[in-house]
């Protein structure tokens, strides 16, 4: 908060630090996936366009989002070359 006033002081109506509420706290939860990341096409019953699944990176996701993109895009190349996705697992 120190940081902001001494940056836009006006945030704070002239008051500093003490001129300023915290409303509520908030974290962003970064959820994780038991066995690991899903990276994989799926055709889904009723559907003819495959889903890509990417989610699961639980804490390394920023550290991880070049490498599963990449692996995103060879799953989209394979779906628009023919291949099909695994059937719905649900």
């Amino acid at each position: 908060m120190a940081r902001i006033v001494e940056l836009c002081p006006e945030i704070a109506g002239g008051k500093g630090v003490a001129g300023l509420d915290v409303i509520r706290h908030g974290v962003g939860l970064r959820p994780c996936r038991e066995g690991g990341v899903r990276i994989e096409t799926e055709l889904m019953d009723g559907m003819d366009c495959p889903v890509i699944h990417n989610y699961g990176h639980a804490g390394w996701g920023y550290q991880g989002s070049y490498g599963c993109a990449e692996r995103v895009v060879e799953l989209a190349d394979e779906v628009f070359a023919g291949g099909s996705g695994d059937k719905a697992k649900l």
